[in-house]
């Protein structure tokens, strides 16, 4: 009898998960980046006695699922389902069930990493899954500033930003986070191989502001990117814009922030700023680059907040490069040209180095194949000599 219970309610439980499952993929607006996660308010959560039963009903979903795209996208939602749970759980102050959805969380985001290092595609279901995982990141940061000392959700932070980066392999696609003018955050994709290039035409954009922050030891490499047209044309005047976009509020600054821990480069400071300047627009394009010697979050928030309050029209002034628009366009077609023939002789030189080793390959052979010749002559001369004595 308890064995026919608990099937119907298996049963029940399957296709409850499936009808979310449906509407969630309906709704999704992958390249937005709001907190869309609502909080738990069904009856089987972290603290009650099918929990654990609900999460095995769930497995064998997945289990059943034959597509591999459609697999992936049950095993992010299932997750997604867990945020969901802690956020309920959190509100309660119920620490424990947080724990737990926290830890179930952390298992499956282990199951997708291990699911998408098995794969050999790559379809567009893996670069959504990447864009629902970089999502969590963006809840889950919204978390962290209401509850900055709990562990678990520091793990689970830290954890789909690991899965976010083996995404980045296996796509080669980077999900930046631009912030727009009237304070909306988005994705933009940027394939990795191009990340330097993409978006330099200053002709293509009205605004765009992009900040990083790579963490390493003991200090943090922050990278704030800045791209907007105006209608100030005088040096002072794009200055004093120019600080004025970049005076965000912490509560920006944390939406914005993308935290990159896989950056390798050299550590750096620079401030650059250049303009395209036409009779009644201007194109302006400025990069920040600085060092913290913070590598907690909310520190760093503070940091990065303190460092462009403190930013002056004089040090823009400094740096500020001015150009016509007209020579802004060829600028960029010269560097465009300069990098397509600097790829023409690395090409060329490889072949050259190819050609040489080849030919030394060649010489090599001719010689041993003489000195064979030499010592086999040698070889029968000795032998007659053998047979004459």
């Amino acid at each position: 009898m308890n064995i026919i219970r608990l099937t119907v309610t298996g049963i029940i439980l399957l296709a409850f998960t499936l009808n979310i499952i449906g509407s969630a993929q309906e709704e999704r607006s992958p390249d937005e980046l709001v907190d869309d996660i609502e909080e738990y308010n069904g009856s089987i959560g972290p603290d009650n006695a099918l929990y654990g039963l609900k999460l095995a009903f769930e497995g064998l979903d997945e289990s059943f699922t034959l597509n591999t795209t459609e697999k992936l996208e049950k095993k992010i939602y299932h997750s997604r389902l867990r945020l969901s749970e802690a956020k309920t759980e959190l509100k309660k102050k119920n620490d424990e069930g947080a724990k737990k959805a926290f830890e179930y969380y952390d298992e499956k985001i282990k199951e997708t990493e291990d699911s998408i290092s098995e794969r050999k595609d790559n379809d567009s279901g893996m670069l959504n899954a990447q864009k629902m995982i970089t999502k969590h990141q963006y809840i889950l940061e919204r978390l962290l500033e209401l509850h900055p000392n709990n562990s678990g959700l520091l793990n689970a932070y830290n954890n789909s930003i690991e899965l976010e980066n083996k995404f980045e392999e296996k796509t080669d696609r980077k999900l930046e986070r631009i912030l727009t003018k009237e304070g909306r955050h988005y994705l933009k994709e940027v394939k990795k191989e191009n990340e330097e290039e993409d978006g330099d035409d200053l002709q293509d954009f009205n605004y765009e502001l992009k900040l990083e922050a790579s963490p390493t030891d003991n200090n943090t490499q922050v990278k704030i990117e800045l791209k907007l047209r105006s209608n100030k044309t005088d040096n002072n005047s794009i200055a004093n814009e120019i600080i004025n976009e970049l005076r965000l509020s912490k509560e920006n600054i944390s939406s914005a922030v993308k935290i990159d821990d896989s950056n390798t480069d050299e550590l750096k400071s620079i401030l650059e700023a250049q303009a395209g300047v036409g009779s009644n627009i201007s194109n302006i394009k400025v990069n920040y680059y600085f060092l913290l010697n913070e590598t907690n979050r909310t520190e760093m928030i503070d940091s990065i907040y303190n460092k462009l309050s403190n930013l002056t029209t004089k040090q823009i002034l400094s740096v500020l490069e001015i150009k016509t628009l007209q020579e802004e366009i060829k600028s960029e077609e010269n560097d465009k040209g300069l990098d397509e023939n600097d790829s023409e002789l690395q090409e060329q030189d490889s072949e050259l180095q190819k050609n040489d080793r080849d030919k030394v390959s060649e010489q090599g052979s001719d010689k041993n194949d003489k000195m064979d010749d030499d010592n086999y002559g040698k070889t029968r001369q000795e032998e007659d000599n053998t047979r004459n004595d």
